[in-house]
């Protein structure tokens, strides 16, 4: 009976040393050339306001940026950890995790969509310089990032969603990945010999 329970004691630590070894964090960290990775694609009337600002030295956006900076919610946020929409059911398990973390030094907030099959199941505003944490059942997922400055509760967005940013959205997505047992970190943090860019997305995809 004892070599039995001095078995069953070898077997445990085992388990659990395989368990912490898969939960090792497969962290993500922004390359340097993340500012010009942008998410936001550029249309035709962009490139004319450009091409307009250049001939003349007059900026085509500044009654723009005047008109935006006077928006009642341009300096409005959310906490960080607050979920801005709602989540399709995914159970309870929380076998795996997914950890943001975001600039200090940037002008944007950030609301962390994470999908699965395609449906929300979870979502979480972060504040520039904060970080958040999901916990989740084991699986595929998509983490997508939508970017921008001053939280407006009522801004209507694709797919009936109600919230979004007033100024400086971006839209944007890892590729999916599974998880199983296991520790994902993103560090939205632009630095030099990075191993993660963002991929282009837009409002339809990520709601």
């Amino acid at each position: 009976m004892k070599k039995f329970l001095i078995l069953c004691v070898v077997v445990g630590v085992i388990l659990w040393i395989n368990y912490e070894r898969d939960r090792q964090p497969d962290q993500r960290r922004y390359e340097n050339s993340y500012s010009s990775s942008s998410t936001s694609t550029k249309s035709k009337e962009d490139a004319a306001f450009v091409s307009n600002s250049l001939s003349t030295g007059n900026s085509p956006y500044q009654g723009q940026q005047s008109a935006i900076e006077n928006d009642p919610y341009y300096n409005n946020a959310l906490k960080t950890g607050v979920a801005p929409y709602a989540n399709s059911a995914l159970g309870t398990r929380t076998d795996s995790e997914i950890t943001v973390s975001t600039s200090a030094t940037s002008n944007s907030d950030v609301v962390v969509i994470v999908k699965r099959s395609g449906e929300m199941v979870r979502n979480a505003y972060i504040k520039a310089g904060g970080s958040y944490s999901f916990r989740l059942p084991n699986g595929m997922y998509q983490v997508f990032f939508y970017a921008g400055k001053g939280w407006n509760p009522n801004k209507e967005m694709p797919n009936g969603e109600k919230g979004g940013f007033v100024a400086n959205e971006s839209y944007s997505k890892d590729s999916p990945v599974s998880l199983e047992y296991q520790r994902l970190t993103y560090e939205l943090i632009p630095q030099q010999n990075g191993n993660f860019s963002t991929l282009q997305s837009n409002a339809n995809e990520v709601f």
